[in-house]
This record gives structure tokens, C-alpha cells and sequence, in this order.
């Protein structure tokens, strides 16, 4: 046999192995994959009015690969969703027009219906949304209205547009 055959055998069985375990080991069965990119997305932007991100897009592009994990949660459904989208969006043009210190409560419309004493800020909210009562199912075993918006605050990055985790000014 010569080299030539070889070595386009070798790369032939290297293909067809690769082939059979990439079609059997990639599936991840990771849920609430769209919900985890619309809520980075929106945290995205709102993160910018709070100085916490400088490019917008390098963050989506960022979420958009991390939420291939999905949520650390059973998704949400879309009225949930919603409420916690328009939530974080409200914080973060409330920052825009107010400040980035500004407190929940001097937000011309009001963003949350509630938070847990840990959050003061519209970009305390940007930055732990999963603390608001309209967010609160991002953090495993929190109900919203159940005891409030408690919680351990998931995994939320600091600086960056958190939720599954967070990165520092991106």
C-alpha cells in the first residue's frame, strides 16, 4: 500500500468516527433557548444606558452562543417572558433618561412590580433581573409572588448582561 493510501484511509476512518460521534454526542436537550436570547438581548441594551456594556452587538453575539445552554429553569412561557423582557427594557430606558443611579422609584412609569431589598437601582435591575417579581423565575425554585422576588440571584454577571453568567464589560 502505498503512503498516498495510507494516509486517505486514516483520514477517512478520523471522518466517519467524527461523523458518528458528533451525530450521536451533541444534543443537548437544553430549554428555553429563544426565551435565554430574548432576555440577553434586551439585558444587552439596557446594559449599555447603564455604562455596564460599550458594544451592543459583541454582547448579543456573546448571549446568542451562551443561551445554547438554555435556561437553568423550565421555560417560562411567552406572557412570563414578556413581562420580564419589558421589565428589564423599562430599566434600562430609565437609566438612559434618569442616570444610571437612578432608583426604581423616580422612573417616570413604574418598571417593576417588585423587587427584592437588594435592588435600588433601574441598573441594580439591569444587572439582577431574576431579583424582580416579573423575572423571578430565572433563579431555580422562586415563584413570583411567593414571598416576593427573593433569591440567591442565579448567576448574573457583573457588568455584563448576566442571567446565565455575566461578563464584565462586554
Amino acid at each position: 500500500m502505498s503512503v498516498l493510501s495510507v494516509t486517505c484511509c486514516s483520514l477517512l476512518s478520523a471522518v466517519c468516527a467524527f461523523t458518528l460521534v458528533s451525530a450521536t454526542g451533541c444534543n443537548t436537550d437544553a430549554q428555553g433557548i429563544d426565551d435565554c436570547r430574548e432576555i440577553e438581548q434586551t439585558r444587552c441594551v439596557a446594559a449599555k444606558n447603564c455604562g455596564l456594556v460599550s458594544d451592543v452587538e459583541a454582547c448579543q453575539r456573546y448571549y446568542r452562543d451562551q443561551c445554547l445552554h438554555g435556561l437553568p429553569v423550565t421555560p417560562p412561557g411567552s406572557v412570563k417572558l414578556k413581562a420580564c423582557v419589558e421589565t428589564i427594557r423599562a430599566a434600562g430606558v430609565c437609566a438612559a433618561q434618569s442616570g444610571t443611579d437612578t432608583p426604581l422609584s423616580d422612573c417616570e412609569h413604574s418598571v417593576t412590580r417588585g423587587v427584592t431589598d437588594e435592588l435600588v437601582s433601574t441598573c441594580d435591575l439591569v444587572r439582577e433581573p431574576e431579583k424582580t417579581v416579573e423575572c423571578s423565575f430565572l433563579t431555580p425554585g422562586v415563584e413570583a409572588g411567593v414571598g416576593g422576588a427573593s433569591g440567591s440571584g442565579g448567576g448574573s454577571g457583573e457588568g455584563g448582561a448576566g442571567g446565565s453568567s455575566g461578563e464584565e464589560g462586554s
